[in-house]
């Protein structure tokens, strides 16, 4: 993949809001930035998206360890790792227009799944659906936090986004594993976090001082619009 200064610049910049976004409630910078770098370069999902979601997620974690309910996303693991592993298959076997058409379905489902805004019960079985789903979504689009999101959504939200960080952290290290293990990162994906990663950083220290100032549900709508209009063009040139 070609690097020009004009990529990089939209790379970062994407990563960026990207970065500020999951840093105000817990998720986001799947949903906002995958269309945006698929339509900048196919290559740019899932891999490096992935690679730089892990980052911005250990700094997450770092920052409110403290709020974290770990018992209450135990199960949610364990259906995101089978949820993962299954998608390393479908990635193993499908062409470049199947993906590409899939992709755009699976973005369209994850605005659906946060619109619908539906109360579930947080029990075992919901944690492992919601995980799975996730953990399919996440893999194969890099887009993989409402379906967990809508569970917890109506906690704290300085519990949500904990909670939501260390799900995602830990799927994200599972679906490394596994994209190394099909041969989907390579160094060219290494320089992409590379050059990402001062763009994460910003994104996390901005959002941290935005905290209390933002609005998380004016955040989620403009996500929401941005990602249906560009699953719609994914769609439209896959077919």
């Amino acid at each position: 993949m070609e690097l020009t200064l004009v990529t990089i610049l939209l790379i970062n910049l994407v990563v960026f809001c990207g970065s500020l976004l999951q840093g105000l409630i817990g998720y986001g910078i799947g949903l906002f930035s995958a269309p945006l770098l698929f339509l900048i370069n196919p290559a740019l999902v899932p891999a490096p998206l992935i690679l730089i979601s892990t980052v911005l997620t250990v700094l997450m974690m770092i920052r409110d360890k403290s709020h974290l309910q770990f018992d209450l996303i135990t199960w949610a693991m364990k259906g995101g790792l089978v949820g993962v592993v299954l998608a390393g298959l479908v990635l193993k076997i499908t062409t470049k227009d199947q993906f590409e058409l899939f992709f755009g379905l699976l973005i369209l489902a994850a605005v659906l799944i946060s619109v619908l805004g539906f109360k579930p019960k947080v029990n075992k079985i919901t944690n492992v659906i919601a995980g799975f789903t996730s953990g399919f979504m996440g893999t194969l689009t890099a887009v993989g936090g409402p379906p967990i999101a809508l569970l917890y959504q109506h906690g704290a939200i300085r519990n949500i986004v904990a909670n939501l960080t260390a799900f995602s952290m830990f799927l994200n290290i599972v679906a490394i594993i596994t994209l190394a293990s099909i041969g989907e990162i390579t160094l060219d994906t290494l320089k992409i976090v590379a050059i990402s990663t001062p763009s994460v950083c910003l994104g996390l220290y901005v959002s941290t001082k935005c905290q209390g100032i933002v609005k998380p549900h004016l955040a989620r709508k403009w996500i929401l619009v941005l990602s249906t209009l560009t699953a719609i063009i994914a769609i439209v040139r896959a077919l």
